[in-house]
């Protein structure tokens, strides 16, 4: 049987071969006692035969005997000399015939305990051959299934080979995708690399300029403080004073409305108080002329004012349709823009 790819044989495989060469061994077996069974049987012809020829012989010898005794009761025994010599010829050969006779018999009787023996070895070597081909018959019984159990382990074998090729196949895509979003992956890294790169560039850049506002309205806020401290101590009739680079140009008349609201607030250096407006984002405050009311807008459409000292609400104001993004309160106190 032939094995694939010179691998050992399986165990099914094993068990068949064995199978096989124990029949070789019973075939050569069985053909040995036939020859055995063949050449018994040539014997116990030869002995037939031999049995045949010794019988007709022992018929032919008791045949003579009988002329013999004929003969000699016809001549009345013979007178004389002559008579008493051939008396003697015949009893002589009478006792030979015998003996052949005894012989014959002993000899046919060896060659009848021959052939019952052979007979009895024929028998024997019959019932071998019976159950020799009864179990030859079952063993190749048992090597039509084993052959029948060859061919369906076979075809589960190749549909099992066509899965695994299929199987492979499927993989080998499967592998091939997972390359391609490797590589996909690999490329959205270096996209959020630059992107990273790019977006700290950017926050890097909005601090800077941050800062430099911050610094500029720290700047401003110094210079407003120090016209204010500097117009404080000149005459109170007089307005404040505007100094450049700590030059002195002249008294100013007194900021009012909203241009005093815009002219002169400064840019808190510490908080001085805290109101919530409960909005969640504030984009707009102003602050009435007498300092007394602040205006709160932001996300939400309702513009809300609070008591500047306590922080308490005292009216709210709605109507708008977006969100409020600028506030404004009239210079008499009576109004207010959103």
């Amino acid at each position: 049987m032939a094995q694939s790819r010179g691998a050992a044989p399986a165990g099914w495989e094993a068990r068949i071969l064995a199978q096989l060469e124990q029949r070789e061994v019973r075939v050569a077996t069985v053909a040995k006692v036939i020859q055995s069974y063949t050449r018994l049987a040539g014997k116990v012809g030869e002995f037939a035969n031999h049995s045949r020829d010794a019988e007709a012989r022992s018929r032919e010898v008791q045949g003579e005997h009988e002329r013999l005794l004929t003969s000699y009761g016809r001549n009345g025994g013979g007178v004389g000399a002559g008579g008493g010599r051939g008396m003697s010829l015949a009893q002589q050969r009478i006792a030979d015939l015998e003996r052949d006779i005894e012989g014959l018999k002993e000899e046919r009787t060896l060659l009848y305990r021959t052939q019952g023996t052979n007979a009895q070895r024929l028998l024997d070597l019959s019932d071998k051959m019976r159950d020799t081909d009864e179990r030859l018959r079952q063993q190749e019984l048992e090597i039509m299934d084993a052959h029948e159990a060859l061919r369906r382990s076979n075809a589960k074998i190749d549909d099992l080979r066509a899965t695994l090729k299929e199987k492979d196949g499927t993989i080998q895509i499967l592998q091939d995708e997972m390359s391609a979003l490797q590589l996909e992956i690999v490329q959205i890294e270096d996209r959020g690399r630059r992107l990273q790169s790019e977006n700290d560039d950017l926050v890097k850049r909005w601090m800077q300029k941050m800062n430099a506002e911050a610094e500029k309205i720290n700047t401003v806020t110094e210079e407003l403080e120090l016209i204010k401290r500097k117009s404080a101590a000149l005459s109170p009739r007089m307005g404040p004073a505007v100094f450049e680079d700590d030059q002195f140009f002249g008294a100013q008349p007194p900021l009012t409305g909203v241009s005093a609201q815009h002219g002169a607030s400064l840019a808190p250096r510490n908080p001085v108080g805290k109101i919530d407006a409960r909005m969640e984002e504030v984009h707009s405050i102003a602050i009435s002329s007498s300092g007394e009311l602040l205006a709160v807008g932001g996300q939400s459409t309702t513009v809300k004012v609070f008591d500047a000292e306590t922080g308490e609400g005292v009216f709210s104001l709605t109507g708008c349709l977006k969100a409020v993004n600028h506030v404004e309160i009239s210079t008499d106190n009576t109004m207010l823009l959103a």
